[in-house]
C-alpha cells in the first residue's frame, strides 16, 4: 500500500517560527531559496516527525529545537512537526511528535502512542527509519558511493530486514556447533570404551593364567612349610629331653651362690646403714656451716662496731684532756685580767685622791670682778703682743709633742692588742695542733680499716660475681635439661621394663667388659629428618646388644637366663656376615638427596661398624615416597629404599609403612639422651649446692660494704674537720707569732725613739714657757699681787689647765679598764666547764655501748665456737663413719670376688646346658620364624588345635617388645595337622637327607616365584569385573553418543531454517538491487555503455562478507569506486539509491542538493535547484529567510506549476520516447522533493 505526503505542519520547530503549513505535495516538488534561508531545518523537520534521534538534528537536547532557543529566547515553551499521509483510498493519517521542554511525545490522529507503535505505524506504510529509505540529507549520496563492503552488507541488511533474523542465526549457530562438539566429544569417548573393553578383556586372561600360577606357587609353599616345621618339630621334642637332664646338676651350684648372695645383701644393708649415717653428718655439717655463716657476719659486724667506738671513746679522752687544759688556761688568763683590772682602778683611785689633795691646798677658785676680768684680758693681749713670737714657736712644739704623745699612746695600746693577740693565738695554735695530731691519727687509722675492708670485699664480690654468673649458667642449663627430659615425657616416670634393660646393659658391662652395649644408644641420625627412616631400616635390630664375640654373646645369654630375664638380639662382631657396601649408590645424583643410611648415622666407638652395616645394608633414604619408589624399582636392578615418612620398599617389592607407629618408636633416639642428660643433671645440682653456699655469703659482702660505707663518710667528716683545723693553724700559725713578737720588738723600739724625742721637746717647751711665764710675771706682776697670787699661771693652771689635765688622765684610766673589763667578760663568757662535760658525758655514753657491744660480741663468739664444735664432733663422727664403709667395701669386694669365682664355676657348669638350651631357642626361634613367614605369605596351615591368628606378627611394636618365653608357649598351643604331608616326606632321619629335600622343595617354589616375577607388575585380579563394568559403561556410551547426534541433527535443522529465511531475504533484496542498479546508471548516464553490478563476496552466505559495488563511467576504462569524480560517484550513488528505494518504496523521497557534484552534461538527468531544470517540476516550495534581529526566521511560499504549459521537450533515452522515460521515472521515483 503506497500512499503520498499530503503536507507538513511546523510550530515553532527550529528557524520556522509561529505554525505554518508546507504543501500540499505533488509528484515532483522542488524546494528552492538561497543559502542560509532554512532549506535543510525543513529535512531535520521531517527527520524529528518520522523518530530521528537528537544528535541526528545538528542540536544536544531537545529543547534547542525550539525557535529562538539557540539565542536563549526560545519562542514558546513547546514545539511540534506534523505529516498527513494521504493513502490510495483518499483516507488522510496524522503523524506529530511534540516537544515539551527536553521530552518529546509521539502522536497518531492527535493520539498520544509510545515510540514502538508510532515506529510499527511508520513502517506500515513503508517508511523505515532505521533504513532511512526515503530521506538523501545534503553530502550523503557521494559518502554511500564511498561506503567499504562491509558498510555496505550492513546497509543492505537493514533494508532486507535480514539484520532481525542475526541474534536468532547466532544463537541457532551455536547451539549447533555445541551440539556438534558434544557428538565429537561422545564419539571419542565411544572409542575409548571400546579400547578399554579390549584391554579389560586381556587382563582378565592374564589375570586367570596369574591365579592358576599363584595356586600352584602356595600348594609347593605349603609342602616346604610343612616339610621344615615338621622336622622342626621333631628336633625340639629332642633338644626338651636332653635339657632336663642337664638342668639339674646345677641346682647345688645356684645354693651355694644363693649363701654368697645373702652374705652380699646383709654387707649392702650394713653399708646402706652407714651410708645414711654419713649423709646424717653431713647435713648436720652443713647445719653447722650454715649458723657459722649466718653469725659470722654479725660477730664481724659487732667487732667492727666495738673498734669503731674505742676509737671513739680515745677521741674523746684525747678532747676531754684538751678541754681541762683549755679550761686550765681559760682560769689563769681569767685571774691575770682580773689582777690587772683590780691594779688599773687601784690606780685610778690613788690619782683621784692626790687631785682632791692639791685641789684643796691650792684654796678656792678665785672670783673677779668684771674690771678685773677686763683688766686679765687687756693684760693677756699685751701678754699675746710681747710674746708672739714666743708663743708661736711654744705652739709648734706643743703640736708636735701632741702629735708624738698620740703617736706613743696609739704605740701603746697597738702593742696591748697585739699581746692579747699573741696570747690567744698561742693558745689556738696549741689546741689546733693537738686536734690535727688526732685526727690525722684517726684518718691513718680509719683509711688502713677501709683499704683492708674493701680487699675483704672485693674477694668476696669476685667471689659471689663469679658464683652468680656459674649460676646463672647453670640455671638456665638446668632449664634447659628439664625442657628436653619434659619433651622426652622421660623425666616424670621410667617404665620398669625400660629401667630393667637399662640396669641390664650396666651389669653385662660390669661382668663382661667386651660388651659395648645397645646399638641405639652408640649410633645417631646425622639429623632429626632421618629418626623414623633409619628406625625403619633398623626395625628389631634397633635394641641389639654389640658384643666383640659369639663367645660374649653365650656368655651374655647363660646370665640373662639365670637372672630370668627377657630375651635380647646380639650382634657379635667376629660372627656376623657383612656384605660391602656398595660404593656406585653413593653417586646417585637424581633424584636429588638420596644417601646409603650408614651415611646419615654417626657412630661411637667406630668399632661398631661391621654392626651397624650388618643392620643396614645397602639401603638407602630418599626425601619423597615417590622418589623412594623411583631408585627402588626404576634405576637398574632392584634396591631397598626407605622414605623420610618411612615408607620402606623391599627388593622382592613388598611395601611396608606405618607412619604413626614409626614415629612414636623414632622417639627412642631421644630416650638415649636422657640418662646423659640425668647424670649431668646430678653434677649441675651438686654444683649448685656449693654456688649457693658462696652466694649466701651476700649478707657478709652487705656488712662489710655497710661498715665500709660508715666508715668512708666518717671518714669524709673527719677530713673535713682535718682541712678545717688546718685552716685555722694557717690562720693561726706559729709565723704569726714571729711576726707578732718583730712587732712588738719594733713598737718598743719606736716608742722608747719616741719618749727621746717627746723629752726633748718638752724640754724646748719648757724653756720656751720659761721665757713666756718671765714676759707674763712683768706683765701681770701688779694684777697678781691685786688678786693675791704668786703669778697668773697658778690662776689660769688651776681653773683651765687643771680641769683639762684631769679630764683627759680620767678618760685614759677609764678606756684601760673597760678594755679590761671587755677581756674578762670574754674570758668569762668562754664555758670551757662545758666542753669538759659534755666530753664526760659523750665519754660516758660510748663507755655504755661499748659494754652492750662486748656482751653482745662474747655471746656470738661462745655460739660460734659452739657450733664449730659441734662442726669438728660432726667431722670426726664422719671421718670414723668413712673409714668404716672403707673398710666395709673392702669385705663387700671380697664377698664379691668370691661371688664372681662361684659365677664362672656356674658358668662353667652352665655351658653344655647353654649350648642345650641355645639349640633349643634355635629351634623355637626358627618354628616361631616360619610360623610367622607362612602367616606373612598368607599360608593357610592345617591346624588340630590353635589359630593362625596366635602367631605374633614382627611389625607389631608390643610383639616385638613381648617376652620370647611367652611368645613361644603360646605358639607351643598350636598343633599342626602333618596328615596332609606326603608320607614319603616324613621317612627322612638324616640331617642331610632332610636339607637335600628342603633345598629341593626351596628350588621348585623359588622357579614358580621367578615366573610369577616375570609378569609385568601383579595382574590386575578383578579384571572380570572391570571388564563388566567397562561393558556397561560402553553401553551408556553409545546411548548418549547416539542422543548427541540426534541432537545435533534438530539444532542443524534449525540453524538451517534460519540460514535459508535470513539468505532469502539478503538475496531478494540484492537481486533486486543487482537487476535495477544498471539500467539506472544507464538512464542516469544517458549512456549505453554505462555499466553498473553488486557483486556478493561470500555466495552461500553474503550477508557474513563483503558487497562490492562496481562502476564503468561512459568512455572510461574500469576504476575504483575511490578513483572516480565527484560528479560520477554522485551518479553510482544516485543509481544505488533508486534501486534501494524501487526494492521499498516509501510515500515520499527527499534528495537534498544531490546535484552539487554534476556537471553539465549530466545536469538534466537529476533534479536541480537551477531554473532551467526546476521549472520542470510539478510545484515549487519557496524559502526565505526573514532575520529577526539576531534570530532567523524561514518563510515559505508554494507555487503550483501543473497550471503552467510545459515548453521543454523531452530528450530521448536509447532511442524511447519521452512518455515511456517519464513513466519510468515516474515509477521509480514516485514522490520526488
Amino acid at each position: 500500500m503506497v500512499g503520498r505526503l499530503q503536507r507538513i505542519e511546523i510550530e515553532n520547530f527550529k528557524s520556522y517560527k509561529g505554525f505554518q503549513i508546507i504543501g500540499p505535495f505533488k509528484d515532483f516538488t522542488s524546494v528552492i531559496g538561497p543559502n542560509g534561508s532554512g532549506k535543510s531545518n525543513l529535512m531535520d523537520a521531517l527527520s524529528f516527525v518520522l523518530g530521528d534521534q537528537t544528535r541526528h538534528l545538528r542540536v544536544k537536547k531537545l529543547s534547542e529545537l525550539i525557535h529562538g532557543a539557540v539565542v536563549e529566547r526560545p519562542v514558546a515553551k513547546s514545539a511540534f512537526v506534523a505529516v498527513v499521509y494521504e493513502s490510495e483510498d483518499k483516507q488522510e493519517t496524522r503523524f506529530s511528535r511534540h516537544i515539551h521542554g527536553n521530552t518529546s511525545e509521539y502522536k497518531i490522529n492527535n493520539s498520544t502512542v509510545r515510540a514502538e507503535e508510532y515506529s510499527a505505524a511508520l513502517e506500515k506504510i513503508q517508511i523505515f527509519m532505521k533504513g532511512k529509505n526515503f530521506l538523501v540529507f545534503q553530502g550523503a549520496v557521494e559518502a554511500i558511493a564511498l561506503k567499504n563492503p562491509k558498510e555496505r552488507c550492513q546497509m543492505l541488511e537493514e533494508l532486507s530486514k535480514s539484520i532481525e533474523l542475526k541474534e536468532e542465526y547466532d544463537n541457532a549457530k551455536a547451539e549447533m556447533e555445541q551440539a556438534e562438539l558434544e557428538t565429537q566429544t561422545t564419539y571419542n569417548k565411544k572409542k575409548g570404551m571400546v579400547a578399554e573393553r579390549k584391554e579389560a578383556k586381556m587382563e582378565k586372561e592374564e589375570a586367570e593364567k596369574f591365579k592358576r600360577l599363584k595356586q600352584e606357587y602356595s600348594a609347593k609353599q605349603m609342602d616346604l612349610m610343612q616339610f621344615k616345621l615338621y622336622y622342626n618339630e621333631q628336633e625340639i621334642r629332642t633338644v626338651k629331653g636332653e635339657l632336663e637332664s642337664k638342668e639339674k646338676n646345677l641346682q647345688k651350684e645356684h645354693a651355694a651362690r644363693a649363701e654368697i648372695e645373702e652374705e652380699m645383701k646383709a654387707k649392702k644393708k650394713e653399708q646402706a646403714k652407714l651410708q645414711r649415717e654419713a649423709g646424717q653428718l653431713e647435713q648436720e655439717i652443713k647445719k653447722a656451716e650454715f649458723k657459722i655463716n649466718k653469725k659470722k657476719p654479725d660477730h664481724i659486724r659487732c667487732k667492727e662496731r666495738m673498734r669503731h667506738l674505742q676509737d671513739k671513746c680515745n677521741d674523746c679522752k684525747k678532747s676531754l684532756e684538751n678541754a681541762r687544759l683549755a679550761n686550765t688556761a681559760h682560769v689563769q688568763e681569767t685571774s691575770h685580767l682580773e689582777a690587772e683590772l683590780r691594779k688599773v682602778q687601784s690606780l685610778r683611785d690613788d690619782w683621784e685622791q692626790r687631785q682632791s689633795q692639791q685641789y684643796v691646798s691650792q684654796g678656792k677658785d678665785l672670783q673677779l670682778a668684771d674690771s678685773q676680768v677686763q683688766e686679765y684680758n687687756r693684760l693677756k693681749q699685751q701678754v699675746a703682743i710681747e710674746t708672739a713670737g714666743i708663743q708661736a714657736r711654744l705652739d709648734d712644739h706643743e703640736r708636735e709633742y701632741r702629735e708624738d704623745k698620740d703617736s706613743y699612746d696609739a704605740m701603746v695600746r697597738h702593742k696591748n692588742d697585739i699581746v692579747s693577740s699573741y696570747k690567744r693565738k698561742e693558745t689556738e695554735l696549741s689546741e689546733n695542733q693537738k686536734r690535727l695530731s688526732k685526727l690525722e691519727e684517726y684518718i691513718s687509722s680509719s683509711r688502713q680499716q677501709i683499704h683492708e675492708l674493701r680487699q675483704l670485699a672485693e674477694r668476696l664480690t669476685e667471689e659471689i660475681n663469679t658464683a652468680n654468673e656459674r649460676l646463672e649458667k647453670l640455671q638456665q642449663e638446668l632449664a634447659e635439661i628439664d625442657r628436653q627430659l619434659g619433651d622426652a615425657s622421660v623425666e616424670r616416670t621410667e617404665s620398669s621394663r625400660a629401667q630393667r634393660k637399662r640396669e641390664l646393659i650396666d651389669n653385662l658391662k660390669r661382668l663382661f667388659p667386651s660388651v659395648s652395649g645397645r646399638l641405639l644408644e652408640m649410633c645417631e641420625p646425622s639429623h632429626r629428618k632421618y629418626q623414623v627412616a633409619i628406625t625403619k631400616v633398623l626395625g628389631k635390630y634397633m635394641d641389639a646388644i654389640v658384643v666383640d664375640s659369639e663367645s660374649t654373646a653365650k656368655d651374655c645369654i647363660t646370665y640373662m637366663k639365670e637372672q630370668r630375664l627377657e630375651p635380647e638380639t646380639f650382634l657379635p662382631l667376629d660372627y656376623l656376615d657383612v656384605a660391602p657396601i656398595d660404593e656406585k649408590l653413593r653417586g646417585i645424583k637424581s633424584p636429588e638427596n638420596v644417601h646409603l643410611v650408614i651415611d646419615v648415622i654417626h657412630f661411637d666407638p667406630p668399632t661398631i661398624k661391621k654392626a651397624l652395616q650388618f643392620a643396614c645394608g645397602n639401603a638407602l633414604v630418599c626425601e619423597t615416597v615417590e622418589d623412594a619408589r623411583y631408585v627402588a624399582y626404576k634405576t637398574g636392578g632392584r634396591k631397598k629404599t626407605v622414605s623420610l615418612d618411612g615408607t620402606l620398599f623391599q627388593k622382592s617389592g613388598v611395601i611396608s609403612g606405618g607412619a604413626s607407629e614409626l614415629r612414636a618408636r623414632a622417639r627412642r633416639w631421644d630416650e638415649k639422651q636422657v640418662a646423659n642428660l640425668k647424670n649431668k643433671k646430678e653434677k649441675l645440682q651438686a654444683e649448685l649446692k656449693d654456688l649457693m653456699k658462696i652466694k649466701r655469703k651476700e649478707a657478709e659482702l652487705k656488712n662489710v660494704q655497710s661498715s665500709i660505707q660508715g666508715l668512708e663518710t666518717r671518714l669524709k667528716y673527719t677530713e673535713k674537720d682535718r682541712d678545717t683545723t688546718e685552716q685555722k693553724l694557717k690562720q693561726s700559725n706559729e709565723a704569726d707569732l714571729t711576726d707578732m713578737g718583730g712587732e712588738l720588738n719594733k713598737i718598743d723600739g719606736e716608742a722608747a725613739k719616741l719618749q727621746i724625742r717627746m723629752q726633748q721637746i718638752h724640754n724646748l717647751i719648757e724653756a720656751e714657757r720659761e721665757k713666756l711665764n718671765g714676759v707674763e710675771d712683768t706683765v701681770f706682776r701688779d694684777f697678781c699681787a691685786q688678786i693675791g697670787v704668786d703669778n697668773i699661771r697658778l690662776y689660769e693652771e688651776r681653773e683651765l689647765r687643771v680641769a683639762q689635765d684631769r679630764d683627759k688622765r680620767r678618760m685614759e684610766y677609764q678606756q684601760q679598764i673597760q678594755k679590761l673589763t671587755n677581756q674578762l667578760e670574754y674570758e668569762r663568757s668562754r664555758d670551757t666547764e662545758a666542753a669538759i662535760r659534755r666530753w664526760e658525758e659523750l665519754l660516758q655514753e660510748e663507755r655504755g655501748q661499748m659494754e652492750s657491744l662486748r656482751a653482745e660480741e662474747q655471746k656470738l663468739k661462745e655460739q660460734i665456737e659452739q657450733e664449730e664444735a659441734k662442726k669438728k664432733t660432726s667431722e670426726s663422727k664422719l671421718k670414723t663413719s668413712r673409714s668404716q664403709l672403707e673398710k666395709l667395701e673392702e669385705e663387700f669386694g671380697e664377698v664379691r670376688r668370691r661371688l664372681g669365682l662361684k659365677q664362672k664355676e656356674i658358668t662353667r657348669c652352665q655351658k653344655e646346658l647353654t649350648q642345650c638350651e641355645s639349640r633349643l631357642e634355635t629351634k623355637r626361634s626358627q618354628r616361631h620364624s616360619l610360623l610367622r613367614q607362612a602367616k606373612m605369605d598368607g599360608l593357610e596351615l592345617p591346624l588340630r588345635q590353635g589359630s593362625m591368628d596366635d602367631i605374633e606378627d614382627e611389625y607389631d611394636e608390643e610383639n616385638v617388645q613381648a617376652e620370647s618365653q611367652t611368645i613361644y608357649a603360646k605358639e607351643e598351643g598350636i598343633v599342626i595337622d602333618f596328615r596332609g604331608l606326603d608320607k614319603s616326606l616324613r621317612k627322612f632321619e638324616d640331617p642331610k637327607v632332610i636339607q637335600s629335600k628342603a633345598d629341593s622343595l626351596r628350588k621348585e617354589v623359588d622357579t614358580l616365584g621367578a615366573q610369577l616375577q616375570n609378569f609385568a607388575g601383579v595382574p590386575n585380579l578383578r579384571a572380570s569385573d572391570k571388564l563388566t563394568t567397562v561393558e556397561a559403561e560402553l553401553r551408556e556410551t553409545e546411548l548418549g553418543f547416539e542422543e548427541a547426534r540426534k541432537k545435533a541433527k534438530r539444532a542443524k535443522a534449525t540453524f538451517e531454517s534460519i540460514k535459508r529465511r535470513r539468505y532469502e531475504r539478503f538475496m531478494t533484496c540484492f537481486n533486486s538491487l543487482a537487476d535495477s542498479i544498471d539500467p539506472l546508471y544507464k538512464s542516469l548516464s544517458r549512456n549505453s555503455g554505462a555499466q553498473a553490478s553488486l557483486l556478493p563476496s561470500n555466495m552461500e552466505e553474503p550477508y557474513l562478507d563483503e558487497v562490492q559495488f562496481q562502476c564503468v563511467a561512459p568512455g572510461k576504462r574500469f576504476q575504483q569506486m575511490d578513483s572516480l569524480s565527484g560528479g560520477e560517484k554522485t551518479l553510482a550513488s544516485l543509481a544505488l539509491l533508486f534501486a534501494m528505494h524501487k526494492y521499498n518504496p516509501a510515500p515520499f523521497f527527499f534528495l537534498d542538493e544531490v546535484d552539487a557534484a554534476l556537471d553539465n552534461t549530466n545536469i538534466v538527468i537529476v533534479i536541480s535547484l537551477k531554473e532551467e531544470f526546476y521549472g520542470r517540476s510539478d510545484a515549487l516550495i519557496g524559502i526565505c529567510p526573514d532575520n529577526d534581529n539576531s534570530c532567523l526566521v524561514s518563510r515559505v511560499f508554494t507555487l503550483d506549476l501543473s497550471a503552467y504549459p510545459d515548453t521543454m521537450q523531452e530528450p530521448l533515452v536509447h532511442g524511447q520516447p519521452p512518455q515511456q522515460q517519464q513513466q519510468q521515472q515516474q515509477q521509480a521515483t514516485p514522490s520526488k522533493v
